[in-house]
């Protein structure tokens, strides 16, 4: 920023006042400063961009152009930072803990687990975002990110070692005629998430293949998505088989929806929970932290229900 626009920033105060009022002496009123105070500033800002911005006379003050270009400029300015300021108050006094996660997340474990975290006192907002969230410029507090991480800038903790799991219905295991002892003597039908088969993370169903060698057919789907929580959906409905992964197909399991074929195969990719270093910091985050661990164990260790 050049010293000239440092110095109008310094007078925003005082255009914005005369945009409101129209004359110094209620200018000065509503900064509650002496009326000289603005008109000096004001005539300071004339002298530095050697423009005049009101047309004075004994009785009058008239804006002119310029002038009304800086002062209702300088007026929506404040009324921005205002409205910014009170949103960053709003923030900080918020008891609410703002998630952002991936659609499939959101939609197969973390939507349902809302009631739970309720009852735990924890008050959650889950954000469907497929965008990496950026934590200076949006309202997110934390994120749960699927990757390989850990995530440069941010903090970062890996919530769990995860998995890849194919997944069919009851319905359509018998229609099939599969033997859950050994589920690819014959090939199924592939049902694909396209967006998870062409990130650069690696998960799906060709390192599925790579991992299972009894899993010799090709990999050619019946139907494709672009998103897990669809892909399984679809098997839950008996189309085909989907490959899940772990944290969105436990629950479907738990309730009979869906039937695992097979062993499930470790994965490279994680997820992990990331916030801001300031955030981590934050009571609000080590009960969140906390809390979310607990309902991960649970999910992948029933067992350890708390």
């Amino acid at each position: 920023m050049n010293n000239r626009l440092l110095k109008l920033a310094q007078a925003a105060p005082f255009l914005a006042a005369m945009h409101e009022a129209r004359n110094f002496t209620r200018a000065a009123e509503i900064l509650k400063v002496h009326q000289t105070a603005v008109s000096h500033r004001i005539r300071a800002i004339e002298e530095m961009i050697g423009v005049q911005l009101f047309e004075r006379t004994t009785r009058s003050l008239r804006f002119t152009t310029a002038g009304d270009i800086l002062c209702a400029t300088a007026y929506e300015n404040m009324q921005e930072l205002e409205a910014a300021m009170g949103r960053v108050q709003a923030k900080k006094r918020s008891t609410t803990i703002r998630v952002s996660v991936p659609p499939s997340l959101a939609m197969k474990w973390m939507v349902p687990l809302l009631v739970v975290a309720k009852q735990s006192g924890l008050d959650i907002s889950v954000q469907a975002q497929t965008r990496l969230v950026d934590f200076t410029r949006d309202d997110a507090d934390v994120g749960i990110r699927f990757g390989l991480g850990p995530y440069p800038g941010l903090r970062a903790i890996r919530l769990s070692r995860s998995y890849m799991q194919p997944l069919a219905s009851p319905a359509y295991i018998e229609a099939n005629n599969i033997d859950l002892q050994n589920p690819w003597k014959k090939p199924v039908d592939i049902l694909l998430d396209h967006a998870t088969e062409s990130d650069s993370i690696p998960f799906g169903w060709a390192e599925f293949k790579a991992s299972e060698p009894s899993f010799t057919q090709s990999i050619e789907p019946i139907s494709l998505f672009d998103r897990t929580d669809l892909a399984l959906q679809a098997a839950i409905n008996g189309l085909g088989v989907a490959l899940g992964r772990t944290l969105l197909y436990e629950n479907d399991v738990k309730r009979g929806f869906l039937v695992p074929l097979g062993d499930a195969k470790p994965c490279e990719p994680s997820d992990w929970l990331v916030c801001s270093y300031e955030f981590a910091e934050t009571q609000k985050f080590r009960d969140f932290h906390t809390w979310i661990a607990e309902r991960v164990q649970c999910t992948t260790n029933p067992s350890a229900e708390v």
